[in-house]
Formats: C-alpha cells, sequence, structure tokens
C-alpha cells in the first residue's frame, strides 16, 4: 500500500528523552477497584497549588506516569467529572527519586451525578492490549434491538443485509461471556439476532487474538458480555418501550439481584416483540435464453418476531481464593413470515412469457437451553490462579413453510390451479465446552500460562419436501433427506508473557506461545447417501511485542495462525427454494481456510481525545467465497467453493474528541483490499475486492441529565467475486432524559431518519447480470421508560433498546 496511507495513520511526534530526575507512577481506581480511564492528574508545587508543574491522564488500564520533575514537594491532584477530587503530597529527593503510589481510588461524586451527567465518547471505546472494548450503554440510538443492532455502530465491524458479521473481511469467531455459547446458535456463524440488547453490557472485540483464544477466529473475535449485577443487597430495574415503524414494535426487560459478602444471585427476562416489512426488487438479463431474456421479480414480506430470553445466576464466593458460578439460559425465537414474490419473464424484446405469484407461509421456532458451570481458585502468589469452566446447550429449531405457485396472464390474472409444495426443516443439536486454565509466574519479569479445552457439536437436520400431485402431497425424494453432522475439536496450549520494566507500567512487554488442535468431523446423509469426514491436526503458533512511552501510549506489533472452519450452515447440502429462480445450498466439500496474520497498531491518549491505528495483512489458503451459476432452464444457483489462496491489506482508525463539554464524537473508518489468487480460470472471478466503511458518532449533553446522540453510518461498495454490494448508508437520533431523582429515564429514538436504509448486490457472470435490492422498514421511532431501585443499572438499563436492520 502507498506509504502516505501509513504515514497518515502513523506519524506521530517520539522525542527523545533527557536525564530524569524524578517521576512518580500509579494506578486510579473506582470505588468498585476498576481502572478509570481519563482521569485527569496533574502535580503543583506545595507552596504554589494554583500552578501546575507537570500532568496527563490515565490509560485505558487507569495507570498513569509523569517524569523529568525536579526533586522537591509537590501535591499530586487527581479529578474527573462524576468523582470526588483527590489530592495527596509527596517528595522527591535523592533517595527517593522514582515513587510507586498505591493504588489511588476515586469515589462517586453522587451529588454531582445528579445534577449533571457528562460522559464523552472516550468512555463508549477503551483500547487494551488485545484489541478494544465497546460500552454498550453509550449506544443511545439503537434502544430495543439485538446484539447485531449494537454491532452495525460498532468500530471496524460490518453487518450484512441479511445480518452477516464480518471483522476486517471474514467473520468472526463469536463468544457469549467468553465461551463459545448455544444461545446464539449450535452452529459456528452465531445467531445473534436471538440476543436482546438489553441484555448485553460491554462488547470486546479482539482482531488478533493470542493461542489462549480457539483458533477457530481468522476474523478475529467479538465477545458479548452480558449484563450481572455485583452491587451488594437486593437491587432491581425494569423498563418497557412501545414504537412503530410501518408496524409496531414492543419490548421489556426485567432485572432482579440480590448479593452477600458470600453469595450473589440474580434473574433477568427480556422480551422483544414486532412485525417486520421488507421489499425486495430483482432484475435479471439471461443473455442465452432469447425467449426467457429478462427476469423481473418484485417481492414483499411481512415477519411476526418475538424473542424471550431468561437467565439465572448464582455465585459463591467462600473466600478470597475461591469462587464458584453457575448459569441457566432460556431462550425462544418465534417468526412467523408471509411472502409473496411475483415473477415476470419477457423476451429479448420484452415480449409476454410467463408470470407467477409466489406465496410462502414459513412459521419457524426455536427453544434453547443452556447451563455453564465456572470455578477459579486463585493462590498467595500474585496472578497465579486455575480456572475451570464448563457448558452445555441443546437447541431445537423448527420450520414449516407452505408454498403455493399460481401462473398468472399477461392481464395479471389467475390461471388454473397453483401448485402447492411443502417444506419442513427441523434440527437438534448440542454444543458442549469444557476448559481448563492456569496461570503461573516465574519470576518478577514473566508469567507462564497453560490450558486445554475441548468442544463437542452434534447436530441432526431432518429436511423434508413434497409436492402436490393429483390432489396429495407427494415426497420429493431427490431433495428429502436426513443430515448428521458430528465434530470433536481438542486443544492444548502454552504462553509466556513478559516485560522489562516494572510489571504494572513496563516499558516493553511481550508474548509468544503455541496452540496445538486436533479435530474429528464427519458427516452423512441417510437416503440419498453422501458422507464426509475431515481429521486434522494444526499447530497455530502467536507473539506480540508492545512498547509504551512515557505518556503510556502504546505501540504493538502482532503475528498468529488461524483457522476458519465451515460451519454447519455452510457443509449443508439441503437446498432452499423459496425463491425456485434463486436457489442456494451448503457444499458438504469444503476445506477449512488457513491464514497467517500480522498486525501493527498504535494508541495515543490526548487530553482532549485519543487515536488509535491499526494496519493488518493476511495470507489466507482455502479462500471460501460463494459463487452463482446461471442453468438453462433460467435457475441460479448459488454456492459456496474454495478458491485458493487470497490476501488482505487493510487499515483501521478510530478517532475521539472532545471539542467542547457538551460535545463528544467518535470516528471509525476502516478498509481493506482483498487480492484472490485461484487456478479456476474457468470461473469469470473479480480478483481484487476492495472495501471500505466510515461511522461517526456524535453525543451531546444539552441540559442536565439530558443526552442527544446522532450517528451516521457510510458502507462503500462492496466488491464480492462476481461484483458488488451496493452501498448502504444512513443517519440515527436518540434522546435520553433522566427523571425522578435519576431512578428513571425516558428514552426516544428515531432511527434511518431519511429512510436511506437499504442494501443489496450487483452480480454477473458470462450468460447473466442481476440486480437484487432489498428495503425494509428501517425508518421507525421508539419511546422507553425505564426505572431502578437501589442499583447502578439505571446507567445501563435504558440502553440498546430499538431494532434497526
Amino acid at each position: 500500500m502507498k506509504l502516505g496511507f501509513f504515514t497518515l495513520f502513523f506519524l506521530v511526534p517520539f522525542l527523545a528523552s533527557t536525564q530524569n530526575l524524578g517521576s512518580i507512577r500509579g494506578e486510579i481506581q473506582d470505588d468498585n477497584h476498576r481502572p478509570v480511564e481519563f482521569a485527569t492528574i496533574f502535580i503543583s508545587a506545595k507552596n504554589d497549588s494554583l500552578k501546575a508543574i507537570s500532568g496527563t491522564i490515565s490509560d485505558s488500564t487507569g495507570r498513569f506516569l509523569l517524569t523529568n520533575l525536579p526533586y522537591g514537594v509537590y501535591v499530586l491532584n487527581v479529578q474527573l467529572i462524576g468523582y470526588t477530587k483527590h489530592r495527596q503530597s509527596f517528595l522527591l529527593n535523592e533517595s527517593n527519586a522514582n515513587q510507586n503510589l498505591s493504588p489511588i481510588v476515586l469515589q462517586t461524586d453522587a451529588q454531582l451525578l445528579d445534577a449533571v451527567e457528562v460522559r464523552g465518547l472516550r468512555n463508549m471505546i477503551k483500547k487494551t492490549e488485545e484489541g478494544i472494548v465497546v460500552n454498550a450503554a453509550d449506544n443511545l440510538t439503537q434502544i430495543g434491538g439485538t446484539a447485531t443492532d449494537l454491532l452495525k455502530n460498532t468500530p471496524n465491524v460490518l453487518v450484512g443485509a441479511e445480518g452477516e458479521i464480518t471483522l476486517r473481511g471474514k467473520s468472526p469467531l463469536i463468544l457469549i461471556n467468553g465461551r463459545v455459547s448455544g444461545m446464539g446458535g449450535a452452529d459456528r456463524s452465531a445467531n445473534l439476532e436471538q440476543i436482546p440488547a438489553s441484555s448485553i453490557e460491554r462488547i470486546e472485540i479482539i482482531t488478533n487474538p493470542s493461542v489462549k483464544y480457539d483458533a477457530d477466529a481468522e476474523g478475529g473475535i467479538i465477545n458479548i458480555v452480558l449484563k450481572k449485577n455485583t452491587d451488594l443487597g437486593t437491587n432491581g430495574a425494569f423498563a418497557l418501550g412501545a414504537g412503530f415503524g410501518e408496524r409496531y414494535r414492543l419490548n421489556g426487560t426485567l432485572l432482579l439481584n440480590h448479593k452477600t459478602p458470600k453469595w450473589n444471585t440474580g434473574v433477568a427476562y427480556d422480551n422483544w416483540y414486532t412485525t417486520r416489512t421488507r421489499r425486495v426488487r430483482g432484475d435479471r438479463t439471461q443473455f442465452d435464453l432469447p425467449s426467457e431474456y429478462y427476469l423481473t421479480q418484485r417481492r414483499f414480506d411481512e415477519r411476526t418476531i418475538q424473542i424471550q430470553t431468561a437467565r439465572a445466576n448464582i455465585d459463591y464466593t467462600p473466600n478470597k481464593k475461591n469462587s464458584l458460578g453457575l448459569e441457566a439460559i432460556w431462550l425462544f425465537e418465534g417468526e412467523d413470515n408471509r411472502e409473496t414474490l411475483t415473477n415476470l419473464i419477457q423476451t429479448s424484446t420484452f415480449d409476454f412469457t410467463n408470470s407467477n405469484r409466489r406465496f410462502s407461509k414459513e412459521i419457524r421456532t426455536a427453544h434453547t437451553g443452556e447451563i455453564a458451570l465456572h470455578y477459579t481458585k486463585r493462590f498467595n502468589q500474585p496472578d497465579r490462579f486455575l480456572s475451570f469452566n464448563a457448558s452445555s446447550a441443546l437447541n431445537f429449531p423448527r420450520e414449516n413453510t407452505d408454498i403455493s405457485t399460481q401462473t398468472l396472464s399477461q392481464q395479471n390474472t389467475e390461471i388454473g390451479n397453483p401448485f402447492l409444495q411443502k417444506t419442513h426443516n427441523f434440527v437438534n443439536s448440542n454444543l458442549s465446552n469444557i476448559a481448563i486454565d492456569y496461570s503461573h509466574p516465574l519470576s518478577e519479569r514473566g508469567l507462564i500460562e497453560a490450558g486445554y479445552k475441548s468442544i463437542f457439536r452434534f447436530l441432526d437436520n431432518d429436511f423434508l419436501r413434497q409436492n402436490q400431485l393429483n390432489g396429495d402431497f407427494v415426497t420429493d425424494v431427490a431433495n428429502t433427506d436426513i443430515f448428521k453432522f458430528k465434530e470433536q475439536i481438542h486443544a492444548v496450549y502454552t504462553q509466556y508473557t513478559g516485560w522489562i520494566g516494572e510489571k504494572q507500567a513496563p516499558k516493553w512487554k511481550y508474548t509468544f506461545g503455541l496452540r496445538a488442535e486436533q479435530v474429528w468431523n464427519n458427516g452423512n446423509t441417510t437416503l440419498n447417501p453422501v458422507k464426509f469426514s475431515n481429521d486434522y491436526f494444526n499447530l497455530f503458533p502467536s507473539a506480540s511485542l508492545i512498547y509504551y512511552t512515557t505518556q503510556r501510549n502504546m505501540l504493538k506489533l502482532s503475528y498468529s495462525r488461524r483457522i476458519n472452519r465451515p460451519g454447519f450452515g455452510q457443509l449443508s447440502p439441503f437446498t432452499d427454494i423459496t425463491d425456485s429462480l434463486n436457489q442456494r445450498a451448503g457444499n458438504p466439500k469444503l476445506l477449512p481456510e488457513l491464514a497467517h496474520a500480522l498486525e501493527f497498531s498504535y494508541n495515543q491518549s490526548y487530553k482532549k481525545g485519543s487515536f488509535i491505528a491499526s494496519a493488518f495483512y493476511r495470507n489466507t489458503s482455502n479462500v471460501i467465497l460463494p459463487y452463482t451459476t446461471l442453468d438453462n432452464n433460467g435457475v441460479a444457483f448459488t454456492n459456496l467453493l474454495n478458491f485458493g489462496n487470497a490476501t488482505t491489506y487493510g487499515l483501521e482508525g478510530i478517532i475521539t474528541y472532545n471539542p467542547y463539554k457538551f460535545w463528544s464524537l467518535n470516528l471509525n473508518v476502516s478498509g481493506y483490499d482483498l487480492h484472490i489468487e485461484t487456478n479456476e480460470s474457468a470461473l469469470n472471478l473479480q480478483r481484487n475486492q476492495l472495501t471500505y466503511f466510515a461511522k461517526l458518532i456524535n453525543n451531546f449533553t444539552l441540559w442536565n441529565n439530558g443526552k442527544l446522540q446522532v450517528t451516521g453510518n457510510y458502507t462503500s461498495p462492496i466488491a464480492i467475486p462476481q461484483g458488488e454490494r451496493v452501498a448502504v448508508y444512513f443517519v440515527d437520533l436518540g434522546f435520553q432524559q433522566k427523571i425522578m431523582k435519576g431512578q428513571g429515564r425516558l428514552g426516544l429514538t428515531f432511527t434511518d431518519v431519511f429512510n436511506t436504509q437499504e442494501s443489496g448486490l450487483i452480480t454477473s457472470d458470462t450468460n447473466f447480470e442481476f440486480s437484487r435490492i432489498f428495503k425494509l422498514d428501517t425508518r421507525a421511532v421508539m419511546l422507553t421508560f425505564g426505572y431502578t431501585f437501589k442499583s447502578n443499572f439505571k446507567e445501563n438499563l435504558m440502553e440498546n433498546k430499538f431494532k434497526n436492520e
């Protein structure tokens, strides 16, 4: 890539250090002993407290460092809006030139929080050594929806038209509370549409994971952390919301928790009800079919959706060295979709050939139950611990579809009787995890970690297709079968972490490790025998090197080898015929992708903002991409194929800035270029695929306890193997007002203000050109009321409650 791009993202001034006369370092914590970022720290002479001699701000871990201080007696001042000010004296002299303070705990200023709330977007996005953390509570414009909606305004994450999630152009590994969870489905491509946004506390993004994490993370890791209260006593909160777009929107949330010094028990319930509409415009030119040269499709969907989620947790901490926890989750999803699709086929001179109207009624339900157990044993030696985690989830999705195809005349009148079809798609699945992790300090300069993990997946897919013949439904044997899939993954890892300088504030930090994984998987169909197995062993090394400047800014270089295993949906051989002229199916012969990933990142904190930048490179073998062919009957069939090697180059940047006390903004820009190297010369494949997108979030404090958020989102046309996805852009608004002395909140959201959010794709091959554009009812308004008692849930409850696809 051109040097200018790297100059834009990474050119920062580095000044040579002079000989230090003295220094002071420390760590800022809140009253729950959590790191406090962006606290203002400055020192003054004891005899002149009004004149600041030196200053800085705390980093994402709460740490700070001040150097080049002449010897003398000073006063340290720490302040941050929402906390009481902290002052303490200290002395620098020859015998005490480098001060290392005990953790400084800032107390919450309850009176100030009741009077005014100013929360900059620097609190929304925090840089860590592994990636970034996004506080879901600061996303006001997505009040009332799912995890997918939150990710649309999350830096570096791209959400596609059908809800597909990519990170740097690849599907990331989705974790729930740090584990591969069945809450989003047993497949690798977790269904985040099933997770209400109201239950999410934060989103952690790890772009280049180390060997401690599953190797199946070619696109990185997105960890969804659910809300859980830890305040002593009995706490609770509830919220109710209602709104409308083309149809209604309703949701509710209830949180209850009781904590004693040894026990913590809690329950949570979320629901979401709505009816959504979608319109699709499809236009295809079929060059080799002169009598069926033009295909015009118009489709209208009306989908009624309900999601209910219930969670319960019990935590027991008998002493400081042992903790035990149990979590249970139940999730129900129900969908009733009515779809009407009209097909018009014309000759190359626009003469009428034929037309039909295809009506599909799809009823889908899914029950999921999951239990997770975790235990942690700590020792007297700091950073030495042993942890055990286990979970198991059962998932039972059921889908029944009735299809009626009615032939139409040129005048759009019905001809004859409709052709009837039925399908059902029943899945029984189980996903289980067992993990053991151990951490042991080797010296004052090093730490070794090791662990074992196993994942078990079992899926049983019963697919039936029937066609009406002489008044009876007859099974289509060629398209009816039972598909069974089993997989075991066993992994062991070890990693060493070392540092130069003090552990709490090192100058250099480095890690290197190795993960070994053995995979056994197999699948087969019963009626039309298709069998496959793919057993393989791989080693996955990783390494990173971090340099900290004197102001605690960070430069990081990291490498890892990773894998992308095909999911159940990608391997399933069954064909979706809801649109009989545009069919799709999985490919049981897919091989996993293997990738080498390299990343260089830098973050800089300023008094009024911060800057995070990354450059990344990835080399992938057996790259998996979709490909569409058109047969002589005018049916387009989309399948997934392994295309060979691919290289990806990309840049990412996140800028936060607080120009005024009442205004803060966050800008995320990301772009990458994918180049495919394949021997499949017969395929009309686009070898270079460029993608970029930008997200801008503005926060305004209008008056006491009142906040306004304006977000803008733009995604460029995205190159795909046979064309491009069209550009997507929209603007959302969110407003929130504290009432009832801070215990209550009113929220008002207006999504897709200008009704511009639509998506689609334009593809072509040697014998066709095809354009398909989707428009959902994304413009909508919603009002939400929330109330809390004896709880800090009031800072998090009223957030993320709006569905916006």
